[in-house]
């Protein structure tokens, strides 16, 4: 199993709502540590909390929210907006891309396939940080 891990610390996935089962576990089998929030308050309150998530993985449904509307939340809030968010969901791939989702992916899961993905977004945002700081990659 390929480990996302790109430093000396586990990322922490933030996983906001309700995903395909066994995702939480390959997550933390490719070396991630992994939240659970079942609703928008919770992902709200865990995104903002320290340690903060390196990466929101959103569902279409969120509790009783949908994830649109809680992925505009996360981009509106200044303490989130930083924070890459990977859609995951059975429709609106486009509008969750539209609305500034980092990326987005189809179900039913592909393992390998998510695990690219989160790996993609990790890195990316390491990148992202070193440049910021203004260190040479």
């Amino acid at each position: 199993m390929p480990n996302v891990q790109d430093s000396t610390e586990a990322p922490l996935i933030l996983i906001a709502g309700t995903v395909p089962d066994g995702t939480e576990a390959l997550l933390r089998e490719a070396g991630c540590r992994v939240r659970l929030a079942p609703t928008m308050a919770v992902t709200l309150r865990l995104a903002t909390e320290k340690p903060r998530p390196r990466l929101v993985l959103l569902a279409d449904v969120v509790g009783e929210s949908y994830g649109m509307e809680l992925l505009s939340r996360l981009l509106d809030e200044t303490a989130t907006r930083n924070v890459p968010v990977l859609y995951m969901g059975g429709g609106d791939e486009e509008l969750a891309l539209a609305l500034g989702a980092a990326d987005s992916l189809s179900l039913p899961m592909r393992p390998l396939v998510l695990l690219a993905r989160v790996q993609a977004q990790l890195r990316l945002q390491r990148l992202n940080e070193l440049a910021e700081a203004g260190v040479a990659a």
